[in-house]
């Protein structure tokens, strides 16, 4: 009953998150590792809380996508974790014309920034991000 309870408190957090997603593309997705339900939940969570991420503000998100099996086989495997735990998500956002003193250039795209979120356990409900930046 629990999970159910959690289950629809997400549902009703991402449907809340669908008006605030305006102008951010979500790229295509196919995994052998992870769910389509898994892969949108772990954007939307992604979404959410980049706008409140500290060393990140002034910037808007442009794109979020998903980096490959390749890539959650590799990080899986850096974290000793299944790769079903695990989502590697690309990024690109820009800045806007203030200095934020976040290291930042203003109003410059950035397209090379990777987010790693991670599930520690087959009955975590959210993502959790373990590594956002650029490689």
């Amino acid at each position: 009953m629990k999970r159910i309870i959690a289950y629809a408190v997400l549902l009703f957090f991402l449907l809340g998150l669908v008006g605030c997603s305006g102008g951010v593309t979500v790229g295509g997705f196919s995994s052998k590792y992870i769910d389509s339900d898994d892969y949108n939940e772990a954007v939307q969570q992604f979404m959410a809380e980049f706008e409140s991420m500290a060393g990140f503000e002034g910037c808007t998100l442009k794109k979020v996508g998903y980096a490959g099996d390749q890539a959650v086989k590799a990080e899986a495997d850096a974290q000793g974790l299944a790769p079903e735990r695990v989502i590697v998500l690309t990024t690109a956002f820009e800045t806007d014309g203030e200095d934020h003193g976040n290291g930042l250039e203003p109003n410059h795209t950035y397209d090379d920034y990777t987010c790693v979120m991670t599930r520690l356990s087959s009955t975590d409900i959210f993502w959790e991000i373990t590594e956002f930046g650029n490689d």
